[in-house]
């Protein structure tokens, strides 16, 4: 989407910093000590685009989360800062746009909605904001609460919020703005020109938090421990788990967090007394004994809490991709193509804003993959395995629609598997789950898809672990179907009878799908049907001969909402939890 298409957000507070105004905000920013950046209120990019432009080219890339409200301006804004758009510009009029050099410079991520319901334990060494005019002292004070520790503060405000402080959240930032040493500089009427004008006069605040300087706790402790002969005391370690799973992840998320940044505030303050020497003379007889890094860090280079975030949020959002729960109803290949995209979630807050967005899109990918998986499996029982010689009996055939080689699948199937049966002596199982489980589960899932939820589910895993355990290789009975393993390279599917409605079900909709059925099939009642329509129903429902179809076929038309409906459109939307 192109910025130019914006015709309206959702309260009318959409102001675009203008260039000149934005380059003002940057200058005397010191792009050698920011890596981080927040943008709380990014609306279509134009800060964060001029923050681009004014990184040096040789310089790191900058790291930008954004924070937008407005749903139509997060999409340009992604689209702002997407590979697509700057390739775009790489090839516009056959020219080189020197945007296309800056975009490279930045790697912008839009994490969350609303600023002021962002929570995350990231630390940021610059927040760069343009908040809405008339919020301007709420944001500011968040942006402060989040940098009060260390960092910095370019503020664009509506002049007014520091003229008149006629509320208790003006008068509030008034203090802070004076407790912390703010400069801030009045421009009138800056946005007179603009792309959306305003008839406003507005500030640049400027604010930088010096390092807070840590007491270490456990130090003092210590000395205190062996001053009094104290005994050791005893620590509480409590986690709030609220709620569902994703609740209690995400609860689970913010501790670890919390935890984490804890202990790193405390390591801190100690490394002034665990230096190589006790008399240091130089920097390096001053380093620690006990190094704080991350995973293959380099311990000179001190603690990486950008590489720190990534990693945690990683093995969150791994578990929740693992977890069948959230991703249970996802074929193989589907739950492969979302485990592609793990690496990169890492750059993203793990929340509810963020998992509602994953599950939306999720969603689309199940309605799409439904069809692909029920015809998939269609084949792999009637087709796939057909030049297998004990496959062959799978298939029955019948005269379909204009063609004379329509086939169903019956109560017994047979598929060549590999891999079930271990080649290692210290294996105790009678077969490898890992292997069977990966065989059954997504044939038992593509069923899941027919049956729409009326059948109690079962654990297959588990089912399949007892079996192993138990050296049950025979009628190991699963959701729909019982199988049998046999050591030569096959498996042995005998449908329960409950789920005989689910194969004619798959045999239905893999026929229409074909074109195999007459068009009256499913409309009009077998008596009203012709005799070569009849033949065709005859041939699906029954054993070919006149009239064995009948009866079937009307308990198809009576049921015809379980039958005749779209497996993909009566699934219910897939849950975040939130």
């Amino acid at each position: 989407m192109r910025a130019r298409e914006l015709t309206s957000t959702q309260d009318g507070q959409f102001y675009p910093t203008p260039p000149d105004v934005a380059r003002k905000m940057l200058e005397g920013v010191d792009f050698r000590m920011v890596r981080t950046v927040l943008e709380p209120s990014a609306g279509k990019g134009d800060l964060v685009m001029e923050l681009a432009r004014s990184v040096p080219q040789h310089a790191y890339t900058m790291d930008v989360d954004c924070c937008e409200i407005d749903p139509q301006l997060r999409q340009i804004l992604k689209y702002q800062f997407s590979d697509e758009h700057r390739k775009q510009l790489m090839r516009s009029d056959g020219r080189f746009d020197p945007d296309a050099s800056a975009l490279e410079r930045v790697d912008v991520h839009v994490v969350h909605d609303d600023f002021l319901m962002y929570r995350t334990y990231k630390h940021y060494d610059l927040i760069l904001m343009n908040p809405p005019f008339a919020a301007g002292a709420k944001h500011l004070l968040r942006a402060i609460e989040m940098q009060k520790d260390g960092g910095s503060i370019v503020c664009l405000l509506n002049a007014e919020t520091l003229r008149n402080p006629c509320t208790m959240e003006r008068k509030l930032l008034s203090r802070q703005l004076e407790k912390y040493h703010a400069d801030a500089e009045i421009i009138g009427n800056a946005f007179a020109n603009a792309e959306r004008p305003a008839g406003v006069d507005v500030a640049i605040v400027k604010i930088h938090f010096e390092q807070v300087k840590e007491n270490s706790a456990i130090w003092d402790r210590m000395r205190k421990a062996v001053e009094e002969d104290m005994d050791e005391p005893d620590v509480e370690l409590r986690a709030l788990v609220p709620g569902d799973y994703i609740e209690q992840a995400i609860a689970l998320y913010r501790t670890e967090c919390a935890a984490t940044m804890a202990f790193v505030r405390e390591y801190r303050a100690l490394k002034p007394f665990i230096g190589r020497r006790l008399n240091a003379k130089d920097s390096f007889d001053a380093s620690p004994i006990l190094t704080l890094t991350v995973t293959d860090d380099n311990y000179l280079k001190g603690f990486d809490y950008r590489k720190y975030m990534r990693a945690v949020r990683l093995k969150y959002w791994q578990a929740l991709f693992e977890n069948p729960a959230f991703t249970g109803r996802l074929t193989s290949e589907m739950q492969k193509k979302y485990g592609e995209r793990i690496e990169r979630m890492a750059d993203y807050e793990f929340s509810a804003f963020n998992i509602k967005q994953i599950a939306a899109e999720m969603n689309a990918s199940i309605m799409e993959g439904v069809e692909k998986a029920i015809n998939g499996l269609f084949d792999k029982l009637t087709f796939e395995h057909a030049w297998y010689p004990e496959c062959s009996s799978n298939r029955h055939y019948y005269n379909g629609w204009a063609s004379n080689k329509a086939h169903k699948i019956g109560a017994k199937c047979i598929i060549p598997t590999s891999g079930i049966f271990s080649s290692y002596s210290w294996k105790k199982e009678a077969f490898d789950v890992s292997t069977a489980f990966h065989v059954v589960s997504d044939i038992e899932k593509a069923f899941n898809y027919l049956d729409g939820g009326r059948t109690e589910d079962v654990d297959l895993r588990e089912r399949l672990h007892a079996a192993a355990a138990a050296g049950q290789t025979r009628n190991i009975e699963c959701k729909y179907f019982k199988i049998d393993l046999f050591k030569k390279g096959t498996t042995h599917i005998k449908f329960l009878p409950s789920a005989m409605p689910l194969v004619e079900r798959l045999n239905i909709y893999a026929a229409r799908g074909r074109g195999w059925l007459p068009p009256n099939y499913g409309k009009a009642a077998y008596d009203r049907m012709s005799a070569t329509e009849k033949a065709v129903v005859d041939g699906l429902h029954g054993d070919g001969t006149a009239r064995s179809g009948e009866k079937q076929y009307a308990t198809v038309l009576k049921d015809a909402g379980f039958y005749l409906s779209d497996p993909a459109r009566s699934l219910p939307a897939l849950t975040a939890g939130a």
